[in-house]
């Protein structure tokens, strides 16, 4: 799975533009959905699809692509960055957004390597000056995630469980290698999937499979430097935080193992003020399907699972549950699963004003783009899919 997944990001696919329809609004029903939901989606002015920008979609073709989602309904290719993969590049799992101002990738081949973009107006991307940064020799680069702040990226060995870590100009997008980086912890065999708390105070890392613990690590809120807390057994490969700083979210499968999910559940729990995790009352919350992997809404209220059908591989309806933002209490909303939407969906992310998630689908042949309801949680699909190869992708 991992080679075709390597192979995938590296193969040439034709991109293919959408006709413009009307958005959904922003109304109350839980079958509505508004793109324009709170502020500043994405930043910066207007691309050449046909309004302004709703969102970016970042994916790899025969080069770095930008895709823009509109407010008129268009979703097409918009731009391809001039510049070529790094020297040595073979691959890459993640691509990472940070501010709505920079893009990042994590390259593993002969060197391993932090790619670094400046998002422009309309979602042209320029190279920030020193990219590609290039890792320490004893860390590799498989998986990233950024602070909520946007002042540290970890990027993490899938194979080899080193985190190197790194402070973000906040003005250019440079990154400076943290003192002490990289950080290797001969117990943490993977660092795949990484998450870290609403505050920007801890770094939590799943290894690969249910049965290896979690780690926990203090970031140093000058440097970003990390320091470990402790190895929690908490029964999940694939974790999130949301917003708040509270919670943290988790499943049993891994989104790179997507067809191997069988646990029907959800895992939540609390984060204490040593970013502890323990689980909330009445976790795991049952799921209909066997989730690989969610999305939580930036607004901290919804999260969304993607999923195996019970008992077989195939790809299920998207779930939908309302966070209680007092005990982290998981309620399914209305419609779930959202048997209206396309049931391939998978590996889904959020826009930065959370009034569009993004999904690739199970073939990463194409994008969907699923319109979010912020105050009931509904969700609809009522633009036409892009077609391009949508492993891995980034949103903004």
């Amino acid at each position: 799975m991992v080679a075709l997944i390597a192979t995938l990001t590296l193969i040439g696919c034709g991109d293919s533009g959408c006709p413009t329809t009307s958005l959904g609004s922003g109304g109350g029903g839980t079958t509505g959905g508004g793109v324009n939901t709170g502020g500043s989606v994405c930043g910066s002015g207007v691309n050449n699809g046909g309004g302004s920008a709703a969102g970016f979609v970042f994916y790899i073709d025969t080069a770095v692509e930008t895709a823009a989602l509109t407010t008129s309904g268009g979703f097409s290719a918009v731009a391809t960055n001039p510049d070529g993969f790094p020297s040595g590049a073979t691959g890459t799992h993640d691509m990472e957004t940070v501010e709505s101002k920079f893009l990042y990738i994590p390259w593993t081949g002969t060197n391993n390597v932090a790619q670094a973009f400046t998002i422009n107006s309309g979602g042209s991307l320029t190279s920030i000056s020193g990219s590609p940064f290039l890792l320490n020799p004893t860390a590799t680069a498989d998986g990233a995630v950024p602070d909520p702040q946007g002042r540290f990226l970890y990027v993490g060995g899938l194979f080899t469980g080193s985190i190197s870590a790194f402070q973000i100009d906040q003005t250019t997008g440079a990154l400076t290698e943290s003192p002490g980086s990289p950080f290797i912890n001969g117990q943490n065999f993977s660092a795949d999937s990484m998450a870290i708390d609403g505050s920007g105070k801890y770094l939590y890392v799943a290894q690969s499979t249910s049965t290896a613990p979690v780690w926990v690590y203090a970031i140093d809120q000058n440097n970003g430097a990390l320091t470990a807390v402790g190895a929690f057994d908490l029964g999940v490969a694939q974790i999130h935080c949301d917003s708040s700083g509270k919670y943290l979210l988790g499943v049993a499968e891994t989104a790179n193992q997507f067809g191997l999910a069988t646990e029907q559940d959800i895992h939540v729990f609390s984060i204490d003020s040593s970013g502890l995790p323990s689980e909330v009352a009445g976790s795991p919350f049952a799921t209909v399907a066997a989730p690989f992997d969610f999305a939580i809404s930036p607004n901290g209220r919804f999260v969304y699972t993607q999923g195996n059908v019970a008992g077989g591989g195939a790809t299920a309806p998207i779930e939908g549950f309302q966070i209680d933002p007092s005990t982290g209490t998981l309620t399914a909303l209305p419609n779930s699963p959202f048997a209206n939407l396309p049931s391939d969906l998978i590996q889904c992310r959020f826009n930065s004003g959370g009034g569009v998630m993004f999904c690739g689908n199970d073939t990463f042949s194409g994008f969907t783009a699923v319109l979010t309801n912020p105050s009931t949680g509904g969700l609809t699909n009522n633009v036409p899919d892009l077609l391009a190869i949508s492993f891995p992708f980034a949103s903004n």
